[in-house]
């Protein structure tokens, strides 16, 4: 196709967009941006399950619902026909295991290629091992994605590949369902985050849904980068003080757990968890504030989230 002209070009009211993992978070958080802010997009939701109560309310809200799998890879052309930009967005928490992420991600790029799509936006990371030593499925397969993207966008192919690399902080909603607080006495909640007293990058997923708005209709300043993203950077403590100023008659405490503890944990991925906590703690990659605001000028500080998101806590501490 040549994309890199029609890029600058392209009318964006005719903008074909394919959203992975649309009836997750960070998908669906893209989706609301989507069809909420400007010009009206043809929107189509990669999904395995389409009677989902998730995917009818996204076709009821006027999202073209595409049966695929990312182990399937004629179901994955069928879906990207016609495309001119693709949100990806893999999902190594389902089943923890690195190559089968990385085997996924490959075959969405590779149906990327066959469909001539114009730019892919990949929610890709760092290689965690080359900087801490530890295995971190998680980061090391969406490293091991970006690297193969790289590759295929490389001259000279008889294609053009452009893409853009999203490399995402600490999610303030994570507060609300994986790292919620836990009650440890009456109306005191703990939050368990192994960060000792570092400092950690973090935002909200409607933000940055906000901020890959920006990056699809103005791609022209942000194609084949890596974009860092952030609004906030809090330690734990200053997450708990927070907390306890925004929710009255709750107080919480920071247990300072260690990751080489975290990682004991007997669930599964705690060993991911803990890596990925140790590499935020020693990278030197960290989100670029400046940036984000420039791709969205109205991203909220973590008091101002917690002070709109009060009802939310409130319900998730009941559950205590």
């Amino acid at each position: 196709m040549g994309c890199g002209a029609s890029l600058d070009s392209r009318d964006i009211d005719q903008l074909n967009v394919v959203v992975f993992g649309a009836t997750g978070m960070i998908g669906g958080a893209v989706i609301r941006s989507l069809l909420r802010t400007g010009p009206k997009f043809k929107v189509k939701a990669v999904t395995r399950t389409p009677t989902s109560d998730a995917a009818r309310q996204l076709a009821e809200d006027g999202v073209i619902i595409a049966t695929a799998d990312l182990n399937d890879s004629r179901s994955l052309e069928r879906a990207l026909n016609g495309t001119s930009c693709v949100f990806l967005s893999t999902h190594y928490w389902e089943h923890l295991n690195k190559d089968k992420e990385i085997h996924q991600g490959m075959n969405a790029v590779d149906a990327c290629v066959a469909c001539d799509v114009q730019h892919i936006i990949f929610l890709g990371a760092e290689n965690s091992k080359r900087v801490t030593g530890k295995d971190c499925g998680y980061l090391e397969a969406k490293a091991a994605i970006e690297e193969y993207i790289v590759e295929k966008s490389a001259p000279g192919q008889g294609y053009t590949l452009n893409y853009t690399f999203l490399r995402l902080p600490f999610l303030y909603e994570n507060l609300l369902s994986l790292f919620k607080p836990h009650l440890v006495k009456p109306d005191v909640y703990a939050l368990a985050l192994p960060l000792d007293d570092t400092s950690i990058e973090c935002m909200s997923i409607n933000d940055v849904g906000r901020c890959v708005y920006t990056i699809i209709t103005r791609p022209k300043q942000y194609l084949n980068k890596t974009i860092r993203i952030s609004a906030d950077r809090l330690t734990v403590q200053q997450m708990a003080d927070i907390l306890t100023k925004q929710i009255e008659d709750k107080r919480f405490v920071c247990p300072k757990i260690r990751t080489k503890d975290y990682e004991n944990f007997e669930f599964k991925g705690a060993s991911d968890l803990a890596a990925m906590f140790e590499f935020y703690q020693v990278s030197e990659h960290g989100g670029d504030m400046k940036l984000t605001k420039k791709l969205y000028g109205s991203v909220s500080p973590f008091d101002k989230w917690v002070h709109d998101n009060k009802e939310k806590f409130l319900d998730i501490l009941k559950e205590e």
